[in-house]
């Protein structure tokens, strides 16, 4: 801060005009020029310049100051007349130099005009909120907000208190919360030190109670030289000069600061010139950011005047009006071509989600709270599935609220944030949504309404992600013979069920029967819904994914490829479901030993899922633990080893300890420990994942396979051959049975127990399976 100071300050000279937003330092910088460079001057004279008439006083009061002594102390005012002192003071200006005037918080050019105009041999530092059009000899010094570190550095200086490691993200975030606006970090820091509260305790009580710690000023400081009210001021002179203008502020505070796109203010019927007036006035107060297209509010401004609520004078609420702006350009937005809805909703939809917390909630459904559903739909398709929670719920609340807890309105926006959990890997929250809308529907619609089937199949699904495989079979199975017979065999429905299936096959390890059942619904998908049709990429990756699994992986890498490519150009590159697709395509790769690129692809899905989804999200954790998986492949283990433990650690928190991708990522471990020579460890760990993959998934399945062959890899390497020969008989035999002959995890174990039988494992080498 000090330097910023410093810079700003070694610029000061004649006609200098200091310009930015209320509470950026405008006053503060005039007043460490002035103090810095005192003794350059013969006289420093400070005016507050917010009308003419308060121009004229202070000149005035500066003419009693130098001008001598009258008879009897008289006031020269007194004698002269307030305009006339003031007239002496300007011609004692005129007729001296070595002299600083300092202009603050002028409103208007008109107000100084003169001054500019006549006073010419010394400086005169003006600061103002105004971005207008100053004289040419005037030149301007536009003062910006501070960066994240100088506004941390800000509070820290001013809580007068150590700060430690642990303290300083909290500042930091106080910091971005008060949109690094100095006055406000100061009123912040000062507000911490005389309350001798953490800072932990201060972002409480702003997040409580935001307005009235908005409006606390430092003990002894000036109560007026508080964020709240300097703003607030700022509104009565927008009133004053347009209230038009004051209206439009008033709505932007209701949307989200960034970004707001000019062509929605004002609504469809908008007076393009009564808009631009207004934004313009509001621009030159430096209470909005204007560019071609779109408009910015700092984000403490927003929530000042939106914390401040409307006047009572109106008749209008301002969350109402942002609302039928917003509908009425989402509803034009479906006019437009395919991807310029897309390009148009993405605009829109951080201001609806930022609706949410302004728009109210009352009995009656409103003409325009439709939005909130269809905007959280449009960001689940699109991927984002966090905005797409904050949307639904509010679409479910108001459902709730106006309609009722089991009209179907209500149980469609509960479907729908069901999935947006499910989407999250919020599995347990999404269960319980999905079982609760489904008994709804049962009761209101039938057990053969469409609707109730599509609730049966999700939750079928949540059961699937959650690792109850037969449970999950169970009800894909009902459903798809109901569909079958309500809806007809090639209905889009009975397609999603009948794919759901095929995943649950997978899941359990019946891949050949899963294979037949994705063929099936991928040759159906083709033709009915079309070749690039999200469903069709969906059935025609799930089938490579099998491929994959009963290795035929040139035929698998082949079908990955296509389905990534059509999903990076139809749904773009950081889509979940490319996501997904890069992945999968990794697994591929790794599989035919072309590990390099394996990992290159791993890595990219593994950042696009951090961003998409966050460190978390089971999508995340696959993805990371597959990258360590190849990590292990090209030796580097002690990297390798970290990973797999970081996932596993999380996994356990969040999927449970006998979930299936739990159980994968405990057996990728126990193989990494194997590799490092800490055999017993490995031991240890596979003899435990084997026993709950028995459990969880049944004797033969592929998964229980592979930890048993990795088990007698651990058994051979400890010279126990008679159990490791035991243990790989019993896998091939079983995997010859399952998987067939050629499949390579059947050459695998062929490969093993032949490392076996010859004894110390001369010339050979066991494989343990990832």
């Amino acid at each position: 801060m000090a330097q910023a100071l410093a810079d700003y300050s070694a610029q000061v000279a004649i006609g200098q005009v200091i310009h930015g937003m209320g509470g950026v330092g405008k006053s503060e910088l005039a007043r460490q020029y002035a103090i810095g460079h005192a003794q350059a001057y013969q006289l420093v004279w400070w005016i507050t310049a917010t009308s003419e008439e308060r121009i004229n006083a202070e000149l005035a009061s500066l003419a009693e100051c130098i001008h001598p002594p009258l008879p009897q102390d008289v006031a020269l005012s007194t004698v002269l007349g307030v305009e006339k002192a003031a007239g002496w003071a300007l011609n004692w200006l005129q007729a001296h130099d070595g002299w600083l005037l300092i202009l603050d918080n002028v409103e208007d050019l008109v107000d100084v005009r003169t001054l500019l105009a006549q006073l010419r041999n010394g400086h005169i530092v003006i600061t103002t909120r105004r971005q207008v059009s100053w004289p040419a000899n005037v030149t301007r010094l536009p003062l910006d907000l501070l960066t994240k570190d100088a506004a941390t550095d800000l509070i820290a200086l001013t809580t007068e208190r150590p700060v430690d490691s642990r303290e300083r993200p909290v500042l930091e975030g106080i910091a971005e919360e008060l949109g690094y606006l100095p006055l406000a970090l100061e009123q912040a820091g000062a507000y911490i030190r005389e309350s001798q509260i953490s800072p932990q305790d201060y972002q409480r009580l702003l997040a409580a109670h935001p307005l009235e710690m908005y409006g606390r000023s430092r003990e002894g400081g000036e109560a007026e030289r508080t964020i709240a009210r300097l703003w607030s001021a700022h509104l009565d002179v927008i009133r004053s000069r347009n209230p038009y203008a004051e209206q439009v502020l008033r709505v932007l505070a209701c949307y989200a600061p960034d970004d707001i796109p000019r062509d929605i203010i004002g609504g469809a019927a908008a007076d393009i010139l009564c808009v631009t007036d207004a934004l313009r006035l509001l621009a030159s107060y430096h209470l909005i950011k204007l560019e071609e297209q779109t408009v910015t509010m700092h984000r403490l401004l927003q929530k000042v005047v939106a914390a401040g609520g409307d006047s009572a004078t109106e008749e209008w609420s301002s969350s109402d009006v942002a609302l039928v702006w917003l509908t009425e350009a989402w509803s034009a937005a479906a006019e437009l071509p395919r991807h310029e809805q897309v390009s148009k909703g993405r605009m829109l939809s951080p201001h609806v989600e930022n609706l949410t917390w302004h728009a109210p909630v009352t009995a009656a459904l409103g003409e325009h709270d439709w939005v909130f559903s269809a905007v959280g739909d449009f960001e689940h398709q699109q991927g984002n599935y966090h905005r797409a929670e904050s949307l639904i719920r509010h679409a479910v609340t108001i459902a709730i609220a106006s309609q009722g807890e089991e009209h179907p309105f209500t149980l469609g926006s509960r479907n729908n944030l069901a999935l947006a959990l499910s989407s999250l890997g919020r599995s347990v929250e999404a269960e319980a949504e999905h079982r609760t809308v489904l008994e709804a529907r049962r009761r209101v619609l039938g057990e053969e309404h469409p609707d109730t089937l599509i609730s049966r199949n999700n939750l079928a699904l949540v059961l699937l992600s959650l690792g109850r495989l037969v449970e999950a079979e169970a009800e894909h199975r009902a459903v798809l013979e109901i569909c079958r017979r309500v809806l007809g065999e090639e209905h889009p429905d009975t397609l999603f069920s009948r794919g759901n299936l095929a995943g649950a096959l997978w899941s359990l390890g019946r891949l050949v029967e899963a294979e037949a059942e994705q063929r099936a619904v991928l040759e159906i998908s083709k033709r009915v819904l079309g070749e690039e049709h999200p469903s069709t990429l969906i059935s025609r990756g799930n089938l490579a994914s099998a491929l994959r699994r009963l290795g035929r992986l040139v035929e698998a890498e082949a079908e990955h490829r296509t389905v990534l490519e059509i999903f990076r150009r139809v749904l773009g590159e950081e889509h979940p479901d490319t996501l997904l697709g890069r992945d999968n395509l990794a697994l591929v790769l790794w599989s035919l030993g072309r590990l390099v690129e394996a990992e290159a692809e791993h890595r990219t899905a593994l950042n696009g899922r951090r961003r998409v989804l966050g460190e978390e999200h089971p999508d995340t954790l696959t993805s990371r633990s597959n990258a360590a998986a190849v990590l292990r492949e090209l030796g580097q283990l002690v990297e390798a080893e970290a990973e797999h433990r970081t996932v596993l650690e999380i996994s356990r928190r969040v999927l449970g300890e006998e979930h299936p991708d739990t159980l994968t990522s405990r057996g990728s471990l126990a193989l990494v420990l194997w590799d490092l020579g800490r055999l017993v460890e490995a031991e240890a760990e596979q003899r435990a994942v084997l026993e709950a993959r028995r459990r969880v998934l049944g004797e033969e399945h592929p998964d229980t396979l592979t930890s048993r062959n990795n088990l007698a890899l651990a058994l051979w390497s400890l010279g126990r051959l008679v159990e490791a020969e035991a243990e790989q008989r019993a896998v091939l035999e079983a995997r010859r049975r399952v998987l067939g002959e050629e499949h390579p995890d059947t050459l695998t174990s062929r490969n093993n127990l032949a490392v076996v039988l010859r004894g110390l494992g001369a010339g050979g080498r066991q494989q343990g399976d990832g």
